[in-house]
Formats: structure tokens, sequence, C-alpha cells
């Protein structure tokens, strides 16, 4: 995975929808205070996102599709799965609580990416985010650290987190046929460990 290409593609697709990334990051930020409404919408997020990488035109409307019951419904069982731990290990004391941050970080990095383009549950995602990010580290370390130093540089201004966020999803979702090997011709949505098997 070429991190210049990757940031390159994100950009000029952030670019054609920066409106409606922009909005979408703030309805996401501040519609997140509702702590119910948090997964969904980044659910919706990252569906924005899809449909940038997919040449689709993006609209503010499209922050909401985890609201559907079956996305609202998996987008919170995705988000339990991985911040449970997470919690727990912070109680026990904080170094474990970041050691499973990071280790999750890395792991299911590609989860949300892979419940949105493909559509599979989030038992499902995870699973194949644990078998891509296994297959290839360095990419995902690499890609893990990027997207934290954008989000870190975001959050230092707030502002800037209504760029970062959304430009971040947008670099998850385009990292995946890169990271799968998947073929040009392929689009976003297809890029499954299994298709692209199959297809060599």
């Amino acid at each position: 995975m070429e991190i210049e290409t990757l940031l390159k593609d994100s950009w000029e697709i952030f670019q054609k929808n920066l409106v409606a990334y922009i909005i979408g990051a703030l309805i996401t930020i501040f519609g997140s205070i509702i702590v119910i409404t948090s997964a969904p919408l980044a659910y919706g997020l990252a569906h924005m996102a899809a449909k940038g990488a997919r040449g689709e035109t993006v609209e503010i409307a499209d922050v909401f599709a985890g609201f559907k019951p079956d996305k609202f419904i998996q987008s919170w069982i995705l988000f339990l799965i991985i911040m449970i731990p997470i919690f727990i290990g912070f109680l026990l004391l904080v170094i474990p609580g970041i050691i499973i941050s990071i280790a999750f970080a890395i792991l299911f990095l590609y989860a949300l990416p892979l419940m949105v383009v493909k559509g599979t549950g989030a038992v499902d995602s995870l699973k194949e985010s644990y078998e891509i990010a296994k297959a290839n580290p360095q990419d995902t370390i690499v890609l893990v650290v990027v997207v934290m130093i954008l989000n870190a540089i975001g959050s230092a201004i707030w502002i800037g987190t209504i760029l970062t966020m959304p430009f971040s999803m947008l670099m998850l979702v385009l990292a995946l046929p890169m990271v799968t090997s998947a073929a040009p011709e392929m689009k976003v949505q297809d890029a499954s460990v299994e298709e692209i098997e199959n297809n060599l």
C-alpha cells in the first residue's frame, strides 16, 4: 500500500464532496453527545466515505444511513464488542487499557468500512478486519499511525476535527482494495478477501 497515493486519492474525493463531508462530520460530532446516536452516526460517516470512493454524489442525508433498524443494531454491536474490553482494560489499569486500545485499533481498523462497503454484520466485519490486519501488519500499522496523527492534529484545533474525521474515514475505505490486493477494476464494495482469492 502506497500511503502517498492513498492520501492523494482521498484528498481528491474529499474536495469534490467537501461541504457534505464537513456537515456530516458536524452532525456526527454533535449528535454523538447523545450516546445512543454515536454508533449509527459513525456508520453514516463511513457510508458517506464509501459513496465518495465509488464516485457517487455524497449527500448530507447519507450521514443518517446508520439509523435503518438493521444498521443501527449492527453498528451498536460492533461498537460494544470493541469498546467493552477497552473499558474493562482502563478500569483495571491505565496501561492495559492503552495496550488493548492500540491492539484493537490495529486489528479492527477495517471493521466499520467493511460493514458499510460489504453489508456484512458486526461479527463478520470484525473477523475479516482481523484477517486483513494479520495478513498486512506493516501496512495496517502505518495506516493506523497516519490516521492517529491526522486526528491528533485535527483535535488540537477543534474545527480541524470536522476535516480530519471524514478524511480519515475516506482513507480507510480507499485502503481496503489496497490491503486486499484487489484488482483495479474491482469496485470498493467488492473488495473482500474471499472474492479476491477466488479471482486469483
